[in-house]
């Protein structure tokens, strides 16, 4: 797999991003969350005008292999992780891997010290290789229907020794 990674352009990854993102749900999710929850978290008919608002809110990082969509990753400069999703042909393929790595190091280039996201069940696993931890345990509703999932953070260790807090100065 020759994975490039790139920036969403509106315009042209509106839909690769949508059917990945339902795709995904309803593949990857399936031994953790049954069809009514799959069904209310991504709908077979997406609101394209909803994503395209919500895409056009945050930062978006996608991965493709010879021109296919394989994942993307929806980020806020704050530090927050919105969105990261893998297409299941490419699942466990290192997608995941390579965009939140990616946004890592842009994050801490920007001076952020804390990562944080709202995890399911199905990318648990992933956000705690990747260093996060849980922080609480979260039971949220769409479309009526009931999910679990996770608040999660990950703090961001100094890159340069000119950033190592001196404990002289912070008690440590």
């Amino acid at each position: 797999m020759a994975l490039q990674l790139r920036r969403y352009r509106t315009d042209d990854d509106l839909d690769a991003v949508v059917r990945t993102f339902t795709e995904s749900v309803h593949a990857l999710a399936a031994p953790f969350y049954d069809e009514s929850q799959r069904a209310a978290w991504a709908p077979e008919n997406a609101d394209l005008d909803g994503w395209r608002a919500r895409l056009e809110s945050v930062n978006v990082l996608v991965a493709e292999d010879e021109g296919v969509l394989c994942g993307f990753l929806g980020y806020e400069p704050n530090g927050h992780v919105d969105l990261l999703y893998t297409a299941s042909h490419a699942a466990r393929r290192g997608v995941a891997s390579k965009l939140y790595a990616q946004v890592e190091t842009e994050l801490r280039a920007a001076g952020v010290r804390r990562v944080f996201a709202e995890v399911s069940l199905a990318a648990r696993a992933f956000f705690e290789r990747q260093g996060f931890v849980i922080v609480v345990e979260e039971r949220v509703e769409r479309r009526g229907v009931t999910f679990t999932r996770f608040a999660m953070e990950k703090w961001l260790t100094p890159t340069r020794s000119s950033e190592v807090p001196d404990a002289r100065t912070t008690g440590v």
